[in-house]
């Protein structure tokens, strides 16, 4: 029997150009901020409700990092492929090579371009660029940068050691990721609670990447405090590293240094790795949640301090198509009215619910609709919202492309009159995978089912004249 495959719209990377509504991504941030982590121009200790950060204009992809304790910094792409940083920077994880402890607003990473993905740890950052090479900057005390040194910190990107080929990164508390096109999972770091996955635990620096015992067939990586997380290309999640709260999901409370299956979960299309918890998205919409529980963060009506070892549903969320899991609470982005919705610790107003009541099921994030991203940090949370800046003009090539979607494994096209137009799908690292249709189209309705036979993040992009739509999906077979 054939594998059902799912075609899953993420979020909206790029729309519009000449001719067409003109529109741009803002970065809107709320909860901790004593370092300048939402880039607001300021150090107010804490927002309770999402403030726009201050600089950035047409942004690609965002991501909180996880440091804890305060020690927050964010990072962002650029639609020029440059990356962006602000917050904390006593290591040097903003990567503009000064001596400056902190960044109220953000800041260009030094010497970085053609960015495709980017990702924010405890202390250090992480960019994966074109060319499919890892970059990483910030604190290397346990070699989490992977440059086969232990120099304590570098100030500016330095490139990671033997990775080709990679597709995707993730850096987590302490301990790096990274995922190549062959499906194997790449670690290096601190590995004292086997978060690296080769079959030990020690307190060694592991200054360059090792592989991964056991995993083949991945498509999605995911770090965590002292945990990691990786999705495979049959809908199934496995887990390894530290278990003291069942953040592995595989029903025990015992440490693994390789990775193991979490149970009673199959059909995933998204995970993410928080501080000591685990989230998993479905492709009905529904999330579901493992590990530790003290703030409610697994979003199932109670919070407790006992270990949650098998995956559990999050309440009252339908229709999700992103989550991310953030220290001690976690987000969701619904798919219907672009919204946010959060739970679990709010002792900073990380929940964005204009309040700082801890909730152990969803609440709405407040003020804010038209998101095509998220990302939880540890006491804080980003958002990149799509706002129209412009009015469409009249001229020329109005409404070449008048919807596109993606829906399981076809992409539909609405055309309002006759055009001559492109359709590519493209992988992380631009590389053209399929040309799925080039020549002339008639005004009506069209649908096309790509060929691509393996799973993975792609991009599909239609061309005109002067006119480009790109959507991200998420192709599992």
């Amino acid at each position: 029997m054939k594998k059902q495959s799912f075609m899953w719209v993420v979020s909206l990377l790029i729309a519009g150009s000449a001719g067409v509504a003109k529109a741009d991504e803002n970065v809107w941030a709320w909860g901790s901020n004593d370092w300048g982590q939402l880039g607001d121009s300021t150090n107010t200790w804490q927002r309770n409700q999402p403030v726009r950060t201050k600089i950035l204009t047409n942004v690609l992809a965002i991501c909180a990092g996880k440091g804890g304790g305060g020690y927050d910094f964010s990072l962002a792409i650029n639609y020029d492929s440059t990356v962006w940083a602000w917050g904390y920077n006593a290591y040097g994880q903003l990567g503009d090579s000064t001596t400056f402890y902190y960044r109220y607003n953000p800041v260009r990473t030094k010497f970085l371009t053609n960015v495709v993905a980017i990702s924010a740890g405890g202390s250090h950052s992480l960019a994966l660029k074109s060319d499919s090479i890892v970059w990483a900057w910030g604190s290397n005390g346990s070699g989490v940068l992977g440059d086969s040194t232990v120099t304590a910190y570098r100030r500016y990107p330095v490139q990671t050691k033997l990775l080709t080929n990679v597709i995707a990164i993730s850096a987590g508390g302490s301990h790096s990721l990274a995922l190549k096109s062959d499906g194997t999972v790449w670690a290096w770091g601190y590995n004292g609670s086997g978060q690296l996955g080769i079959g030990s635990s020690d307190y060694n620096t592991h200054f360059v990447p090792v592989q991964t015992n056991l995993l083949t067939n991945v498509v999605a990586i995911s770090a965590g405090g002292h945990h990691s997380l990786a999705l495979k290309s049959d809908s199934t999640v496995w887990a390894w590293g530290y278990n003291y709260y069942g953040q592995l999901g595989d029903s025990t409370t015992t440490q693994n240094n390789q990775p193991v299956k979490v149970k009673l979960l199959t059909g995933v299309i998204a995970i993410s790795a928080g501080g000591a918890h685990s989230l998993a998205l479905k492709p009905d919409g529904t999330v579901w949640a493992w590990g530790y529980n003290g703030y409610g963060e697994l979003g199932i009506g109670s919070s407790d301090y006992n270990p949650h070892s098998v995956p559990l549903q999050t309440l009252n969320l339908t229709n999700a198509v992103a989550i991310s899991a953030g220290g001690e609470h976690s987000l969701a982005l619904i798919k219907s009215d672009s919204t946010v919705w959060a739970w679990g610790q709010n002792g900073y107003g990380q929940l964005g619910d204009s309040t700082g009541t801890q909730r152990n099921q969803p609440v709405q994030t407040s003020l804010l609709t038209g998101v095509t991203a998220i990302s939880a940090g540890w006491n804080y949370s980003l958002a990149l919202k799509y706002v129209k800046v412009g009015i469409e003009e009249k001229s020329k090539i109005k409404n070449q492309i008048s919807k596109m979607e993606i829906i399981k494994d076809k992409i539909y096209l609405s055309v309002p009159k006759s055009i001559n137009a492109e359709l590519k799908i493209y992988d992380l690292c631009g590389r053209t995978k399929e040309v799925i249709y080039n020549g002339a189209l008639s005004k009506g309705d069209y649908v096309f089912t790509p060929n691509i036979k393996k799973s993975g993040v792609y991009f599909v992009r239609v061309t005109t004249n002067n006119f480009k739509e790109t959507k991200k999906m998420v192709l599992i077979k």
